[in-house]
């Protein structure tokens, strides 16, 4: 005889998988309600608002590290030894670890090295606004009774207005062991522009590349980005003390420039252009 399902049995069944059936779709309901109340609410609206900053800023970072971590660089002199090629005292000008230009300084009227410290002084200045304003210009001007070149950073390359930073003089280029003042003046602004492209914006050389200057700069920078991460100051200089001795003598030294007859003295005025790359 086949078993019949009891009434009472088959009630009981029902009403429980009817209870069970409404604790879901209220667990159900409970949790939409919650996620929406939460997503609603003040704080996590701040907190994703912050998140989505947080992101924004990564990105940025990862896009133009060098903007963000590279000190400015200080400006200093150092007096070198005197092997009486002139009436003064030769002075290196450096900015961070490199060499930018050589002059000789009188050291007259017991005013120490005024002519140094004035030209530390102007470049200073410019490596200040430089950081505060990218893409100003470096360029050679005439200057002086005597028409010597002046190296000067302007706004813009048809400025009106500009900032001198360092004239040549006769003295310099004897230093130099030349007669070419205005490849002397060349020579100075290529340096000076591609080691501000690189301490200030991270940039590899541009200008002085086919020098031994800018070909050890670049092994610099090479040196710097290969050990990862963003470019800092401190990392430039961990690369510098890790460069072989020859390249950091070529950062700062000033070997003498080529014979006259060797480098043409009407060579137009570069005008370098010191921005992030």
């Amino acid at each position: 005889m086949a078993d019949r399902e009891h009434p009472h049995s088959a009630a009981t069944v029902q009403a429980a998988v009817q209870p069970t059936r409404e604790l879901e779709a209220l667990e159900s309901g409970s949790e939409g309600d919650s996620i929406r109340q939460v997503l609603t609410k003040p704080v996590t609206i701040v907190a994703m608002a912050l998140g989505l900053l947080i992101v924004v800023l990564v990105v940025f970072l990862q896009r133009d590290p060098a903007s963000l971590t590279l000190e400015v660089p200080e400006a200093r002199y150092e007096l070198l030894q005197n092997e009486g090629l002139t009436r003064g005292v030769p002075i290196a000008i450096r900015l961070g670890p490199l060499t930018v230009f050589q002059i000789s300084d009188p050291l007259a009227g017991g005013g120490g090295a005024a002519r140094a410290k004035q030209v530390v002084d102007n470049l200073t200045l410019a490596v200040n606004d430089l950081a505060e304003t990218p893409g100003r210009v470096i360029t050679i001007e005439m200057a002086g009774a005597e028409g010597m070149p002046k190296i000067v950073q302007k706004e813009f390359s048809d400025s009106e207005e500009s900032l001198e930073i360092v004239q040549v003089s006769s003295d310099d280029l004897a230093l130099a062991k030349t007669e070419n003042a205005k490849l002397l003046a060349r020579v100075w602004a290529e340096r000076l522009t591609d080691s501000l492209r690189l301490l200030l914006f991270g940039d590899p050389p541009e200008f002085s590349r086919d020098t031994p200057f800018g070909g050890a700069l670049d092994a610099l920078y090479v040196n710097a980005v290969s050990q990862g991460g963003p470019l800092t100051t401190d990392g430039l200089n961990a690369a510098f003390d890790e460069l072989p001795e020859d390249l950091r003598q070529a950062l700062i030294s000033f070997p003498p420039l080529p014979a006259p007859a060797e480098a043409p003295s009407n060579a137009a005025a570069p005008t370098l252009l010191v921005q992030r790359g």
